[in-house]
């Protein structure tokens, strides 16, 4: 609700620190030069005028630290549209105990200190920005759709205060555009960029547009920038799904104990996975942002913006997967059973002519013979999704500058609208001996795999069709905002300024799904719609095309990155559309499982007071919020028709009252002693909230009175209440010189209200089965409680000689939550959580040239749960690379290294060797030329 990027022009900070040799000295390593501004509420007011450069920029960055009461960390543009890095994301993961989520090798996701990246609240100038794409909108940014030249900079809140909004118990992010009476007139920025990566092999253009202009008298201006990027995004995988437990011995396993048939070994009380897959993504990502900025000072009292935000990403893509599935798990096909403790870490299916008679099947597409089936997979899934995302922001800010009070009104909106216009889902398998044996493995951690033909020519691999879905969906993320501010200078006692505000936010997500259904005119015979209800659940052939017209001749390169994925004949997506095209015609029918409306009143006010008391210096405050949440969704069940189309309305109304304590100690002229106290708060999400009861089918069908395995679903509890967190900050930072320093701090957080997860082993009915089905139904209960602290240390230093280093290292020690499976409890760690991770820059910076190299390097850290235990993400460290020259002083060239290295991201369930993916989404670089005016 406050401001809190212009430091500079902070009438409290000047009256603090005006002695002080090191603002002095920090305010020098900046580069900057100080103008007096005419301004008749205080003569200490002053101009910044930036000078550019990595130098200058991280020394900023540590200005603003310096000089905070809260404790902070910020960055700062380098040069006008020119950020540290290509995504915000990715510089926000060189500050202290900040994780990022990647997405295609971009940043996308932000968690700070051990916690959720829902738990992060990111603003644009200082109020909610709406985003949205194909799935449920999230309580976290997606950072991918922001072009990070429009940024001129970011500050990471870690400790609370009352004037800004609730909800993000890890931190608060706080971006930052330019204002056009803050510019020089007629300045600007163009760059022009061609990105490379080393998986898609394209080369794709870039293109950024900033100017800035403002009247003679400085008092009336107009800012706009453009920016386009276009990148191909390419990521090479391989997944292992699904771990179940093998035994003949224990009650409730999930599968019997594997019998080697090459061997005539037992494997019971082991663990496997149920599929192994290598797959090939390729996304054209094509991001667009627009900004307008319009200030206007009719008085000196008086200041007027109008800010418009826009971005928009296109994001369709392709996908392809091969997999090897346990399908013929009761028919003996088990060879090459390796095992690593009580871990199968590779096996094989064979065709040896040992299948037994349960192999039998296939009746439905056999005129009503069964037949001996053979292999069931390899299987080949393509998917084809046509979507983007765009997201708008308005806001208009009246501030009226009084002789001791400052007066702030704004009201805004921001909408973001997702989702895609067309998905088409299909996949077609091995059958009658089309493929005689395969076999994957994990030893050693690297994927590798053993087919008895070859999938990158053999066509005829794949003789079944076994399944399509076509839908579309829609998302969108809603807020209109208003609120009022006061500020009032009162320098009575040890308090030096009092602020007291209210504000009002209407918040609104919808989501609607649409179905695909495909006619071909003929009355009563179900039609081609993906699934077919009563005993043509699976297949009716009279509907589906030949298997083998739907391989392309195109094959799937998997070469790069070294994941030791294999290449492979593509699904044609082509082909199928013209079978759909030429023989059936589109309905459109809406989806149950995916319309949802979600609405949330927020009505806030604070009050909190600046404080300065010789050498201490803070403040502290109080934040009442109200939340009255109203949802509306439906039931669904998965793969049958579904008449009843009755709401289920839920509501709910939360009140929480949040206090927050800052205090620095200037112990002396280049040491400062923090503290921090607050209570904060994060709502659950949308995910959790936004959907009713919903479930599938059993996993395997032989036919309606035969079936194996279960159907898995989730039950929503919209009475979950918001998490609280209790969480104390204590640091000591020491600024020895100029764009130096050092620090160290411990903190804590306490949380409570923790959604807990929980799956139980319900009875459904469903009209695939002629009986009740079981379903792992998965569900949330609030009641948990879980801790996160650690330690953060920080090093930055700048040599005279051009060099300078910044480093840090945050420890996190997060404790488990509990998870309910079927009646069993165990802890599981917080999505999100490393141990440990550090950072190190190195940069040489000279008139002409600049280079920077930037190390980053997380711990191994939960990113789900599987079964009741976390699922992990491997440790990871990727290697950027910054370089500029200046050919003159307004123009030079750039050139960019993202993952130099080639590293490859890797992950496992509960223990090491536990494979359950890795993914490469490539090399890549950037080269191009920025001019500024």
């Amino acid at each position: 609700m406050a401001d809190y990027s212009n430091i500079n022009k902070s009438t409290e900070i000047s009256r603090k620190f005006n002695r002080s040799v090191l603002f002095l000295a920090l305010m020098a390593a900046c580069n900057v030069a100080y103008a007096d501004q005419k301004d008749n509420q205080n003569n200490d007011d002053f101009e910044v005028i930036e000078v550019r450069g990595i130098r200058s920029s991280t020394a900023e960055n540590l200005a603003i630290k310096r000089l905070s009461n809260a404790t902070v960390d910020a960055i700062t543009a380098e040069d006008i549209g020119k950020f540290p890095d290509k995504n915000v994301a990715d510089s926000l993961q060189r500050v202290s105990g900040v994780l990022i989520d990647r997405d295609g090798g971009e940043g996308s996701r932000v968690s700070i200190r051990g916690t959720s990246p829902d738990w992060t609240l990111t603003q644009l100038n200082g109020n909610y920005i709406a985003s949205s794409g194909a799935d449920v909108p999230t309580r976290s940014f997606n950072y991918t759709l922001l072009p990070s030249s429009m940024i001129s900079s970011v500050e990471v809140f870690k400790s609370a205060e009352a004037r800004i909004d609730e909800g993000g118990i890890g931190g608060t992010v706080i971006l930052h555009t330019r204002k056009p009476l803050d510019m020089e007139a007629n300045s600007g920025a163009l760059s022009l960029e061609a990105t490379y990566d080393d998986v898609s092999e394209d080369t794709k253009p870039q293109v950024n547009v900033l100017y800035s202009w403002k009247n003679d008298e400085s008092n009336f201006g107009v800012l706009a920038g453009f920016t386009r990027q276009d990148k191909t995004v390419t990521t090479i995988t391989n997944n292992a799904s699904h771990w179940r437990f093998h035994s003949d011995t224990v009650e409730g396993a999930e599968r019997p104990a594997i019998v080697d048939q090459a061997t005539g070994e037992v494997y019971n009380n082991v663990w496997a996975p149920r599929a192994m897959s290598a797959g090939n993504s390729t996304e054209d990502r094509t991001r667009d942002g627009y900004q307008v900025a319009i200030q206007w000072m009719p008085t000196d009292k008086l200041d007027l913006n109008l800010n418009y935000f826009g971005a928009k990403l296109d994001y369709d893509s392709s996908s392809q997967s091969v997999l090897f599935a346990e399908w013929n798990d009761n028919h003996n096909p088990y060879y090459g059973v390796v095992l690593d403790g009580d871990t199968v870490v590779a096996y094989g299916n064979a065709d040896n002519g040992l299948l037994n008679d349960n192999n039998w099947g296939d009746a439905d597409v056999n005129n009503g013979v069964a037949v001996r089936r053979g292999l069931l997979s390899p299987q080949l899934t393509g998917r084809e999704r046509i979507g983007g995302s765009k997201s708008d922001s308005f806001d208009f800010e009246a501030k009226y500058y009084g002789d001791i009070f400052t007066a702030t009104f704004k009201i805004g909106h921001t909408e973001a609208e997702g989702g895609t216009s067309r998905e088409t889902y299909a996949n077609i398998d091995a059958r009658q001996g089309s493929v005689n044996s395969w076999l994957w493995s994990t030893v050693g951690g690297k994927p590798s795999y053993e087919v008895s033909t070859d999938l990158a020519s053999d066509k005829q691999a794949y003789q079944y069709y076994d399944w399509f879905d076509s839908y579309s969906s829609e998302n969108k993320d809603t807020e209109d905002y208003a609120q009022a501010d006061l500020q009032f200078d009162i320098d009575t006692g040890i308090f030096t300024t009092f602020f007291v505000g209210a504000k009002y936010r209407n918040h609104e997500i919808k989501g609607i799904k649409n179905d695909f259904r495909w006619d071909d005119g003929i009355a009563d015979n179900g039609g081609y719609r993906g699934y077919l209800s009563g005993n043509e659940w699976f297949h009716n052939p009279d509907f589906h095309p030949d298997p083998e017209t739907l391989v392309s001749n195109t094959v799937v390169d998997n070469s790069a990155g070294n994941t030791g994925a294999f290449n492979f004949l593509a699904f044609d997506f082509a082909a199928l559309d013209s079978y759909l095209r030429n023989n059936f015609t589109q309905t459109v029918v809406p989806s149950l499982a995916g319309t949802y409306t979600l609405e949330e009143n927020i009505w806030s006010v604070y009050a909190q007071s600046n404080f300065q008391w010789q050498d201490f210096r803070g403040n502290l405050g109080v934040r009442y919020v109200n939340t009255d949440l109203s949802t509306l969704t439906y039931d669904d069940v998965i793969g049958q028709d579904n008449n009843d189309t009755t709401p289920n309305e839920r509501s709910s109304d939360d009140g929480e009252l949040l206090p927050s304590f800052n205090l620095a100690w200037d112990a002396n002229e280049d040491v400062v002693v923090r503290f921090a106290a607050a209570r904060t708060m994060s709502r659950v999400g949308y995910s959790d909230l936004s959907q009713a009861e919903s479930y599938g089918p059993p996993v395997n069908i032989n036919s309606p009175d035969s079936w194996t395995g279960r159907g898995t679903g989730t039950s929503v509890n919209t009475g979950l209440d918001p998490m609280i967190s209790d969480q104390f900050d204590l640091g000591i930072e020491w600024y020895y010189g100029e764009g130096s320093a050092l620090g160290a701090t411990y903190f804590t957080k306490d949380i409570a209200n923790l959604p807990i997860s929980a799956v139980e082993i319900v009875q459904r009915e469903h009209d695939c089965c002629n009986g009740p089905i079981e379903v792992e139904m998965n569900t949330k209960v609030g009641g948990g409680d879980a801790q996160s602290q650690g330690v953060e240390l920080f090093f930055q230093h700048s040599f005279e000689s051009g060099f300078g280093v910044l480093a840090n290292y945050t420890f996190t020690d997060t404790s488990t939550s509990q998870v309910s499976t079927n009646g069993q409890k165990t802890d599981a760690e917080i999505p999100g959580t490393a141990k440990h991770q550090y950072n190190l820059s190195v940069y040489f910076e000279n008139d002409d040239f600049s280079v920077r190299a930037s190390y980053n390097w997380k711990d191994d850290r939960a990113n789900g749960i599987h079964k009741g235990y976390n699922m992990y993400t491997k440790d990871y460290g990727q290697l950027d690379v910054n370089a500029a020259y200046s050919l003159t002083e307004q123009l030079s060239l750039t050139a960019s290294v993202v993952n130099l290295t080639e590293e490859v991201e890797e992950g496992y369930w509960k223990q090491s060797n536990r494979f359950t993916y890795n993914q490469y989404s490539g090399r890549r670089f950037y080269l191009g030329a920025n001019y500024s005016f």
